[in-house]
């Protein structure tokens, strides 16, 4: 299973579409928040399902978290802001590990971000519109084999 995910895109969606529209097969879309109507736009244009989940600028009826079971891998969806991601990963860790989850992600920096802690990998895919702290716009792929994760962050 290929899995694109990405973060913070602010009501700009024309480079999350071009991206996708140039990918090999996805099988799913993970939004991470800021800016929750773009993943339903992003889900109508490209007929891929996306997940996602509220960020601090989002309102309305969306869930803040989300924990997606894929057989075998549990993902934490977050957008990171109640977790204190801009400080450290030790909350977003915990509650990952509470969860069951073997991968955590979030956004809510606007910059790119993969750990693996011992069987936890952590990612912020970073931001198509609006990255932040002298990195350049990104998103993430994972790609889940059976127990396998291979995960990366692409640079656009």
């Amino acid at each position: 299973m290929k899995i694109l995910v990405m973060s913070d895109t602010h009501g700009k969606i024309h480079l999350a579409e071009h991206i996708i529209a140039k990918m090999d097969k996805i099988d799913l879309i993970i939004h991470l928040g800021d800016y929750y109507p773009d993943a339903l736009k992003i889900s109508e244009n490209t007929h891929i399902k996306v997940v996602s989940v509220k960020g601090n600028c989002d309102r309305g009826e969306v869930e803040d978290e989300k924990v997606l079971d894929l057989g075998e891998h549990k993902l934490f969806l977050t957008h990171g802001h109640q977790y204190g991601v801009k400080s450290n990963l030790s909350r977003i860790y915990y509650k990952g590990l509470e969860e069951g989850c073997n991968i955590v992600l979030f956004g809510h920096t606007h910059m790119p971000i993969k750990v693996k802690h011992e069987d936890l990998l952590i990612m912020n895919p970073g931001s198509l519109t609006s990255p932040r702290g002298g990195t350049k716009a990104s998103y993430g792929i994972i790609e889940l084999d059976g127990k396998n994760v291979k995960s990366h962050i692409v640079e656009v």
